[in-house]
């Protein structure tokens, strides 16, 4: 038999057999269907029934309600049905890939800007950019009733002037206006240079003889007419005297110390203090680079990153030196040749002392000085000494091999005596690493060598006026707030999370 004979065979027995099946029994429309509850958001009419319907099943079984599981499923609705099993995993992986890209550029921001830095002073080293600033102009409080204006520049012109005037408010259309108003005259301060070499050109002005009122001050660096892209204008404020304004916040101060060549901690302290505080003061208690002969060290890892967040310019510095800025010269090209000294700002006479000088001469001073009408009548005296006299961390070898422990011994010897007898009610040092808090009777120590050097973690000593105080081993600034009805208050935070680590509050003990 052929192939087509026997598939005509097989096809009319499957035609036969199909004919055969019994026909489907008929559908009885006599049963009562049985109807099952569904949950008001299946259906559509609760909470999320807009949306979701029966899809999802924890809405099945009571789920979560509240307002932020609400809105996390009205984000999550927008992504196909056909994902919804993958839509968790989904929006918590790009969550985490937005996270990292968020740090990511945080960070790259930091180092774009220290790369910044470095090409700019290795262009000015090289000798390749025309004449202009290096450093600009930073501004030391020299006395309570004047300001040192410091800037460097690759060039020497001696037809350089700073003009200043006090103004009521800061803004360059009013100073222009007093200054071409009849009888309206601006100040000029005389400038000294320093070439240090022929890419380091130092210039040093003083502003001096500003009202004993708080003001703002307004000045200009000008250099000749043919080189008026140059000039540069800024503004501070100055704050000799508190005002009579005891329900509100009359001076703030920024303070930090032992940045050294740690320039990426460093730039994250300024930031983190610019973003969250305004200061119209810095103290820097030392330590503001590695080696005090470098002068690149001068120009990245300390005058780039306060020009960066216009901090040198606006905020006059309470500085005092350390070991590691010391200039076994005297001369201090950068921060003002200075050694101890004291001024008054708003209430707070600020006793500036060098822990580097062991010498008779500013023991005297010093007594004279604590001694004086504007120490007695303040309504704060806080002492600035770069080392303090009770380090009590540090690194074991070199404390006990090296002989550090003896560094700045004179201070607890001689001097804190003196701070007792004279009502002295808080003293901020650096040196060491870290941030602790102590007391002695009334007398507040405080150590805030936190703005970027290695952490120091291994303790040497164990001094009693530590005991009861604060620890930590965190980066860090501080605030330090003076108001209007006679108090101190002091808030060191953590300069990587924002946290506040430490707060006290000191009362005037000066009679009115």
């Amino acid at each position: 038999m052929s192939n087509f004979s026997a598939n005509k065979s097989g096809m009319s027995t499957q035609h036969q057999r199909r004919q055969s099946m019994p026909a489907p029994a008929p559908i009885s429309t006599n049963v009562t269907p049985t109807i099952i509850a569904t949950p008001p958001s299946a259906t559509g009419t609760g909470i999320l029934g807009g949306r979701f319907h029966s899809r999802h099943p924890m809405l099945l079984h009571g789920g979560p309600t509240n307002r932020f599981s609400a809105a996390f499923e009205s984000l999550l609705s927008y992504i196909p049905r056909r994902r919804r099993q993958i839509r968790y995993p989904l929006v918590v992986g790009l969550g985490l890939y937005f996270f990292l890209v968020y740090l990511y550029f945080q960070d790259a921001s930091t180092w774009t800007a220290i790369a910044g830095f470095k090409i700019k002073n290795l262009s000015f080293n090289w000798d390749t950019k025309r004449c202009s600033y290096r450093k600009d102009p930073m501004l030391f409080v020299k006395d309570s009733s004047s300001v040192l204006v410091i800037w460097e520049m690759n060039c020497e012109i001696t037809e350089m002037d700073l003009v200043w005037s006090p103004v009521e408010a800061a803004g360059s259309k009013q100073y222009q206006q007093q200054l071409h108003s009849s009888g309206g005259e601006p100040n000029v301060a005389s400038t000294t240079i320093n070439a240090l070499d022929k890419t380091h050109v130092v210039y040093t002005a003083t502003i001096s003889g500003i009202p004993a009122v708080n003001t703002n001050i307004t000045y200009s660096v000008h250099p000749p007419k043919i080189l008026s892209h140059l000039t540069r204008t800024y503004t501070f404020a100055h704050l000799p005297n508190p005002p009579l304004l005891k329900d509100r916040e009359i001076a703030r101060f920024g303070a930090i110390s032992d940045n050294q060549c740690e320039v990426k901690q460093f730039f994250k302290v300024l930031k983190a203090m610019t973003e969250h505080h305004k200061v119209d003061y810095l103290i820097h208690a030392g330590d503001a680079v590695q080696e005090y002969d470098n002068l690149d060290n001068w120009q990245t890892d300390f005058a780039s990153p306060l020009s960066y967040f216009r901090i040198g310019q606006t905020t006059p510095l309470i500085y005092t030196h350390g070991n590691h800025d010391y200039d076994v010269t005297g001369e201090y090209p950068y921060t003002g040749k200075r050694t101890w000294h004291a001024y008054t700002v708003a209430g707070v006479r600020f006793i500036v002392l060098d822990s580097n000088l062991d010498r008779r001469e500013q023991d005297t001073w010093l007594e004279e000085e604590l001694k004086s009408e504007e120490c007695k009548k303040a309504w704060f005296r806080v002492v600035l000494v770069h080392i303090s006299p009770y380090t009590q961390y540090w690194e074991k070898t070199a404390w006990e091999g090296k002989g550090e422990k003896h560094w700045g011994s004179f201070i607890r010897d001689r001097y804190v005596p003196l701070f007792q007898q004279h009502n002295v009610d808080l003293i901020i040092s650096g040196h060491q690493h870290n941030y602790m808090r102590g007391q002695d009777d009334q007398m507040v120590y405080t150590i805030i060598g936190g703005a970027g050097g290695q952490l120091d973690e291994e303790q040497v000593e164990d001094y009693p006026a530590w005991v009861g105080g604060k620890v930590k081993f965190r980066h860090h600034y501080v605030l330090m707030k003076i108001t209007g009805d006679r108090r101190l208050i002091w808030e060191a935070y953590d300069a990587d999370c924002g946290s506040r680590l430490d707060a006290f509050v000191l009362h005037s003990r000066t009679e009115v």
